[in-house]
């Protein structure tokens, strides 16, 4: 994004001309400025600006290249060349460690760690804190995501200084915003997710992707103005089955994730298999799980049960239940199924760290895929199919690369567990 200092004779939607190329897009410069929201309306119905207002200039979206060529500025000669990040149009590579974290139901993210020569010139404009600069990751000159650089930290020390860059993808923004004034109050009431979620999303120059059709419109939509973006659109997915994360775009992507084939198996004692550790949270493990729409919480008509037959069948008995401020009658029921998903998913995962970054047939782990593990010391009795809810690729001078995979049971999102568990014989 950049800026322009309004001059006398400006009009928003003659700026809105010369920087995005149509005056029609003055709606965009609106949103990027949420201090226009209380201000009166000029003929055309654009909010009135004065001289001396600095006006923030929003960027319209540009396809990043799938695939680089760049020469890259290195940061160390002798680090791995397998990730590289474009920043302001150059190419950075010669990373020392880098942590790349991809998941199912939520944002992907990036660390990387360098030698730090702060004589170059070109490293301070690329690294300056607070820039929010755009860049795009790569791993073998092939997109990884589009994103946003937020951390740039050095550190100084009598025998190095190196520097840690971090980010996430574009729509990881909005984990961190609000609505901004300039569509509050939002009015939602008879939209589906998809309108909904696009008209947010604009304001960021960010589009929202789906797999599959959007759902039902939701009759009545509430929003509190301190929730973030995504925690209000995270409560309206739930209710439609969908989860969210991004696009190699770094686009906000909804999706229903379909159970993948098994491309990797892995064997504890047997390479790439290195450890697997099991967590299980008893205490959050409940046998019914009831939700109630706000709108009808005492009525039957407006409430859900799921129930939990591997606790029910053993005569345990421990409820739970919760209330939606949006869901209806109608799509209660999925928005249960969805928290009985986050309590399975939440009460038994598995972590498992391997050698390598790749399966088999040499493609990086992605969230989403299945994998067969047998861990018999990780109460893993019998050879299982598990899915991956999240990746995170890792290198490091001591270990070299390693992957790091957060497994969950098939079924465990949407509440259909496995009928015979990993540690029943």
């Amino acid at each position: 994004m950049s800026s322009h200092v309004v001059k006398s004779g400006d009009t928003l939607t003659g700026i809105a001309s010369k920087y995005l190329g149509s005056a029609s897009k003055w709606t965009k410069v609106r949103d990027a400025n949420p201090m226009l929201a209380s201000r009166k309306s000029a003929s055309d119905g654009s909010p009135l600006i004065y001289p001396g207002d600095v006006l923030i200039i929003p960027e319209d979206f540009v396809q990043p290249e799938n695939t680089v060529s760049k020469v890259p500025v290195k940061l160390d000669s002798d680090s791995a060349e397998d990730i590289s990040i474009l920043i302001n149009g150059k190419l950075y590579t010669g990373f020392t460690g880098y942590r790349l974290v991809f998941n199912c139901d939520s944002m992907d993210a990036f660390s990387f760690n360098a030698p730090w020569d702060d004589s170059k010139k070109e490293l301070h404009e690329a690294f300056k804190p607070f820039r929010f600069s755009r860049c795009v990751v790569y791993y073998d000159k092939k997109i990884v995501f589009a994103g946003t650089l937020l951390t740039s930290a050095p550190e100084v020390s009598p025998d190095s200084k190196t520097i840690n860059i971090q980010g996430y993808p574009l729509c990881g923004v909005l984990n961190d915003c609000c609505i901004p004034a300039t569509k509050y109050p939002p009015s939602y009431n008879g939209l589906n997710l998809k309108q909904i979620a696009n008209d947010v999303v604009s304001s960021f120059g960010l589009e929202a992707d789906f797999d599959s059709l959007p759902g039902d419109n939701f009759e009545t939509v509430e929003y509190d103005p301190s929730k973030k973006i995504l925690e209000f659109l995270k409560g309206l997915a739930e209710q439609r089955g969908f989860l969210f994360t991004n696009t190699t775009q770094g686009m906000l992507k909804f999706w229903k994730p379909a159970i993948e084939a098994v491309t990797a198996t892995f064997k504890e004692g047997e390479l790439p298999f290195i450890s697997c550790k099991p967590t299980f949270n008893a205490q959050s493990m409940y046998s019914h799980i009831t939700g109630y729409s706000k709108t009808d919480v005492k009525t039957d008509a407006g409430s859900y049960t799921y129930q939990n037959m591997y606790l029910i069948k053993k005569g345990i008995f421990r409820p739970y239940s919760f209330t939606s401020k949006d869901a209806d009658a109608m799509s209660i029921e999925n928005e249960t199924k969805a928290e009985a998903g986050k309590m399975f998913a939440g009460c038994m995962s598995y972590q498992i760290t391997v050698t390598g970054h790749k399966d088999k047939f040499g493609n990086l782990y992605h969230k989403n895929m299945s994998v067969s593990v047998y861990a018999p010391g990780a109460m893993i009795y019998r050879e299982t199919k598990f899915q991956v809810e999240k990746v995170e690729l890792i290198r490091s001078d001591t270990e070299g690369n390693q992957a790091v995979l957060s497994l969950i049971l098939p079924g465990s999102r949407n509440g259909k567990l496995p009928e015979v568990l990993p540690w029943e014989e």
